[in-house]
């Protein structure tokens, strides 16, 4: 008996020494393998009746601390951030330079500069003309290649987030896919050990993408969630999803829903949005340099761009091309077209019409100069002159005399009337004997038009500080008044510049969006304000109200349920022949609007005029008029007053061959977008009129002194955003650089004239002066408000990037360290060391050695007693 137990001892033995070399084997051949933690076999006593019986295989265990797998997981994210940062920022660092480097923006910004020096010095000299146009060309393409590579990156990192996205979503599908094997082995009883070392390695990937948290449950599968409690996996897999945006513009941002979010669906939670969930890993840089880093830098390059704009352009207009001629001018600044039927009140009940736009001089005059081919003056005058003359008609053809200077009596005059006068006194005046009877001057087509019809004859102004003539030259002061209430939305210095008559820099795109200075994340109305917003076709929407404490979300949503609309097609004509009565319906989400459907009678409606008129008959909420976007384009509009969707049909009738309700083809528009954006450590409030036409705000000032409203309070103004990426030289310029202008009207004393000389340098050198000088700044990105030159803003902006990169790559070589020191004290323990595995082989292989001569000795203890008993 006791031979027998021995020989049973001794092969468990050999078979639990089998297994333990079993384990070290495959220790010792994965030894290379990522993600393998090293097993151990603690072999385990046998007893039966409490007398020992030989040994057994103990559970094969996976040498890991958790905790320090944790700490890895961890470090891992922050890693996956800092090395997506770090392959972004050499290339953002290429892009803007070194601030020595030629091909940098502030280099560009001071060669642009001397050529402007080198100009005045000899400004009749045709090629340094050239020289100086070219390199303001050369910063314009600068800062508009700049743009286009900040955008293609902010494109490229959209769509490694699309890809980043995939690859998390396959290692969640890895990890519940082990979970389900790993609970199945592990009720069996199997050895999951491989399984674990799989699970864990995609647990490490998906932390290099983004942060995680996750617990292990009895049965041995795991639950995993983001940093904020979302279900990534659980009873199933969760799917991620971004869909990556196939182009960027400097407008564009996440908080504008111009990008796609991140959602994350589960059976019991369908696309919920993620994106500010995650705060660590790849994706979070990758969201950081779409909507914040990269933003950051494009605002910094529009408010470079649109300063140097509107800078120069101030300079530009004071200025004059002598002794190339320039009988023609055309502005840069959209009105609302104040000749449009529609929006005078031809075709739209005044009610609800917008009222003209006006302006006023709030000090100093402007003189109004024609000139010869010589430089001599033909004749002068100054505007607050011929405005006061009842010698020049004004716009409907009456001799009257109009203030406009700032008086409460006259608070502001048209548009149309301040191009009437000077366009009948151009007319009044003689060049060699020949009247200018062909001159004009209009708004015609939203923009300040004037023509003196004679190519030889030169008009030009001169901004000055009172209405003497050769009084001391000095912008004027324009007040606009945006919305015709007789207060002023806007100030502007200078007549020209006011109009954009003689601008240098121009924009390929209007000032269809306005926007607010940066303002803290907490900021609040401390005042009750309205204000309206327009665009060339009259009014949009409603008077918008909120009340004070409104915080910026909340302006921007009280700005969107006001503006909605409902629109027809486009029609090439107002005019309508109606066959057949019509049921005109006007629903909101709760049915029809009271007073609604009303009946359309045929023999009454000639008009789509007729139908607002119809519309607004019936009273209440709902509102309508007529607009015009352009010559034989008419739109019906029908709006809720307050501020509700609307759902507009008709039945019946018919418009030739197509129904009424399929011709008006009515449909919910939204045609101004108003968003809150972040913008360095603020956030702005953005409104933009989306068919990208002109934008204007009218508000109702206070009783303050000076007066605030809605426009103080936030510091609102047409955008610098898109000015980096469209900013150009004027098309005649590019073509003819000697229309740049260089010098100015100057005025001779002794002969009581003004005159233009082709050796005046004032205008070339008050350019370089502009570029040189400091510049007031506002806030944007990064950099803080004050005064630069631009060269000096430029080389702030690329000393941004510098600081910046170089912090991150200085986080990045400590969060390496860091990361090697963890890996170092996780490998220590969970990695295979061959010597020490060598060392127990030997060990298990003597012990196994040892079992089979117990079997042998045993084996021939038992042959001697066979032997016996034979």
């Amino acid at each position: 008996m006791s031979i027998t137990l021995g020989l049973s001892t001794a092969l468990s033995g050999l078979l639990t020494n089998q297994k333990g070399l079993d384990v070290i084997s495959q220790n010792i051949v994965n030894v290379n393998t990522k993600g393998y933690v090293r097993k151990v076999m603690t072999p385990e006593s046998v007893t039966v009746g409490g007398v020992g019986a030989g040994v057994q295989t103990g559970e094969i265990t996976r040498t890991v601390d958790e905790g320090l797998l944790k700490d890895i997981r961890r470090q891992t994210s922050t890693q996956g951030l800092l090395d997506s940062l770090h392959d972004y920022y050499p290339r953002i660092e290429d892009m803007f330079g070194q601030v020595a480097n030629n091909d940098s923006i502030a280099h560009q910004l001071m060669t642009m500069k001397n050529s402007f020096e080198t100009l005045a010095d000899r400004v009749s000299v045709s090629s340094l003309q050239t020289s100086a146009v070219t390199s303001a060309m050369d910063t314009a393409q600068k800062l508009n290649q700049t743009t286009e590579q900040i955008q293609n990156l902010r494109l490229e990192a959209d769509r490694a987030i699309q890809d980043t996205v995939s690859q998390v979503n396959q290692q969640i599908e890895n990890i519940f896919d082990l979970n389900q094997k790993i609970v199945r082995g592990s009720a069996i009883g199997a050895d999951v050990g491989d399984l674990r070392d799989k699970r864990d390695l995609s647990l490490t990937e998906v932390s290099k993408y983004m942060d995680i948290q996750y617990f292990e449950r009895g049965d041995g599968s795991i639950g995993v969630y983001t940093k904020t409690g979302k279900t990534l996996v659980d009873k199933g897999p969760a799917t991620m999803t971004h869909v990556a945006t196939t182009v960027t513009a400097a407008w564009m941002t996440r908080a504008g829903g111009n990008f796609n979010a991140i959602t994350l669906s589960t059976s019991a939670e369908p696309n919920t949005d993620i994106s500010g969930d995650l705060q660590d890993g790849k994706i979070r840089a990758l969201l950081d340099l779409r909507d914040k880093v990269l933003p950051n830098l494009q605002s910094q390059m529009d408010e470079l761009a649109a300063k140097i704009k509107t800078n120069v352009n101030q300079v530009h207009n004071r200025g004059t091309s002598f002794p190339t001629t320039r009988s023609e001018m055309t502005g840069t600044r959209h009105f609302i077209d104040p000749n449009n039927p529609t929006v005078n009140g031809g075709l739209i009940p005044a009610s609800i019409d917008a009222n003209p736009q006006k302006m006023w001089l709030s000090s100093g005059d402007t003189t109004i100069a024609l000139f010869d081919s010589n430089g001599d003056e033909i004749a002068s005058t100054t505007l607050k002159t011929i405005m006061s003359s009842t010698a020049y008609n004004d716009a409907a053809g009456a001799a009257t005399s109009i203030d406009i200077s700032s008086s409460a009596a006259t608070p502001g005059v048209q548009l149309t009337d301040v191009a009437a006068k000077i366009q009948n006194w151009m007319r009044a005046q003689s060049y060699q004997n020949n009247q200018l009877s062909s001159a004009t001057a209009s708004v015609a087509n939203g923009v300040f038009e004037l023509n003196t019809a004679n190519t030889a004859v030169t008009l030009s102004f001169r901004d000055q500080v009172s209405t003497t003539k050769g009084a001391t030259a000095g912008d004027a002061t324009i007040k606009f008044d945006v919305d015709g209430d007789g207060n002023a939305d806007q100030t502007v210095e200078g007549f020209s510049n006011f109009f954009g008559l003689n601008d240098f820099f121009t924009m390929e795109s209007p000032n269809s969006i306005s926007e607010s200075i940066i303002l803290p994340s907490k900021f609040t109305l401390n005042n009750t304000r309205t204000f309206r917003l327009y665009d060339p076709s009259g009014q949009i929407g409603n008077s918008i109200t909120v009340p004070a404490g409104s915080n910026l979300e909340t302006i921007a949503a009280t700005i969107n349920a006001k503006s909605q609309t409902s629109e027809s097609n486009i029609l090439n004509s107002a005019a309508l022949t109606l066959t057949g009565n019509a049921t005109f319906t006007v629903a909101d989400s709760n049915g029809n609007i009271t007073g609604f459907p009303i009946t359309l009678t045929a023999a009454t409606i000639d008009n789509i005029n007729d139908i607002a008129a119809a519309i607004n008959n019936v009273g209440g909420s709902i509102l309508a008029k007529v607009v015009q976007n352009a010559p034989n384009s008419f739109q019906l509009r029908v709006w809720d007053s307050r501020g509700v969707e609307l759902t507009v049909s008709a039945s019946g009738g018919t418009v030739g061959t197509a129904s009424l309700d399929n011709y008006l083809g009515m449909r919910s528009a939204n045609l101004i977008e108003a968003t809150v954006i972040p913008d360095g450590s603020g956030k702005r409030l953005r409104i933009r009129q989306n068919s990208d036409k002109e934008l204007f705000i009218g508000a109702d000032p206070d009783t303050q002194t000076p007066p605030g409203s809605i426009l103080t309070d936030l510091g609102m103004h047409a955008a610098a955003t898109r000015s980096a990426s469209s900013l150009t030289i004027r098309d005649d310029i590019q073509g003819s650089p000697s229309l740049m202008a260089r010098g100015s009207v100057r005025y001779n004393a002794d002969l009581d004239k003004y005159y233009l000389s082709e050796g005046d340098n004032t205008t070339a050198t008050a350019i370089a002066q502009t570029m040189g000088n400091k510049n007031a700044m506002a806030t944007a990105g990064e950099i803080y408000a004050g005064n630069y030159s631009f060269d000096e803003y430029a080389s702030a902006t690329i000393s941004v990037v510098a600081s910046n990169s170089a912090h991150t790559e200085d986080r990045r070589t400590y969060q390496t360290t860091l990361g090697q020191a963890l890996e170092h004290q996780y490998s220590s323990l969970s990695g295979v060391n061959l010597d020490e595995e060598v060392a127990n082989m030997i060990t298990f292989q003597q012990a196994y050695s040892a079992s089979a001569k117990v079997i042998s000795t045993l084996q021939d203890m038992l042959d001697t007693l066979v032997n016996i008993v034979r």
